[in-house]
């Protein structure tokens, strides 16, 4: 597509429309699936921040106890030790190379093709030879047979996909008869009360950066997400702008800032994701067909809350020594039912 580069925003237009409204007029984005949008386009989805996969594990970093809780929520929420389980969209291979240990095999399936190539060679590098990982074209079928998988996770990925109640769908039709999904969503209700708007910087191959801004529809449970991308790195791209960390101001986002920047744009991209809250999911779930729902509390917030007890009372210096104090908690939480209106994670069995 080619974009209208050269043209100024003069001082009126500036006045009469937002930067959104600004996007949309310059360059006319069109839509793109998330995995054209970003994921394609990062060495790595976490930040190469992922204990085991990316670092040692740290008995003293909370995120690390969180990580082992999400483990075990997963493996246990499925019945998935020694089974046959699916991870679908496992980005830079969570939690799929983390169970493995435990499964007979894991299959991470994922409509980009990079996060595909970044899961082999992450598993290739932890010497995980029961994992393997596999792309294919996102909001198509999904390519296994009926009834293939004993387990499915999902660690916030199936609201990435062009149709997420679709993606159930199938997912329920290649889980075998008993077989559990358990999975995390990201829905916008915690978004409210000013976050509609936000902005952040993503850092991407090959020394460029992307600037997203999310327009989010809380309501009607959508997002649209714009992506700028720019021939600078991140840190270059946070220097201009004035921002910290990864985030900057939407606010402080304006048209002459980007209109300052502008022979710096390489692409606009666009994304529409739908961000079903806990209550649609349910209502879903039980249109596809799942016999039972469990809304749950999560794993990993019983991790957290383990590492802040542990902290105070006796240090817990070995990963071993931290299993050994979270898994009878994980087993419990898991099974503990929780509202709908905290939007918590779900195991549904087919």
């Amino acid at each position: 597509m080619r974009y209208n580069l050269s043209r100024k925003t003069n001082k009126r237009e500036v006045l009469k429309i937002n930067v959104i409204e600004w996007i949309e007029k310059q360059f006319r984005p069109e839509l793109c699936t998330s995995d054209q949008f970003i994921f394609d386009d990062m060495d790595s989805q976490s930040g190469y921040s992922l204990p085991i996969i990316y670092k040692p594990f740290d008995c003293r970093e909370q995120s690390h106890w969180i990580h082992r809780g999400f483990l075990y929520d997963f493996l246990y929420s499925v019945n998935g030790e020694g089974k046959k389980l699916l991870d679908f969209g496992p980005g830079d291979g969570w939690p799929s190379l983390i169970i493995a240990p435990y499964a007979q095999e894991v299959v991470g399936l994922d409509s980009s093709t990079h996060r595909v190539k970044v899961c082999r060679e992450n598993a290739r590098r932890l010497k995980i030879s029961n994992a393997k990982f596999q792309s294919y074209v996102a909001g198509e079928k999904i390519p296994f047979d009926n009834n293939t998988f004993d387990g499915i996770t999902a660690a916030s990925s199936i609201e990435q996909t062009p149709d997420p109640k679709k993606t159930l769908i199938e997912l329920y039709r290649v889980l075998k008869p008993d077989g559990r999904l358990r999975f995390r969503y990201e829905s916008l209700n915690n978004y409210r009360n000013g976050r509609e708007k936000e902005s952040w910087v993503a850092e991407l191959r090959d020394k460029k950066s992307r600037i997203v801004l999310f327009d989010r529809k809380i309501e009607d449970e959508y997002v649209i997400q714009y992506g700028i991308s720019l021939a600078l790195t991140k840190k270059e791209v946070m220097k201009i702008l004035g921002g910290e960390n990864n985030t900057i101001s939407y606010k402080d986002l304006t048209i002459p800032l980007l209109e300052g920047i502008r022979s710096k744009i390489i692409d606009i991209k666009k994304c529409k994701t739908t961000h079903p809250s806990g209550k649609t999911i349910v209502k879903w779930l039980a249109d596809i067909g799942f016999k039972k729902i469990i809304p749950s509390h999560s794993g990993g917030v019983a991790a957290a809350y383990m590492y802040n007890y542990h902290q105070k009372t006796d240090r817990v210096n070995d990963v071993t020594l931290v299993d050994q104090v979270i898994k009878p908690i994980v087993k419990m939480i898991i099974r503990l039912e929780a509202p709908l209106q905290i939007d918590p994670a779900i195991t549904a069995i087919k």
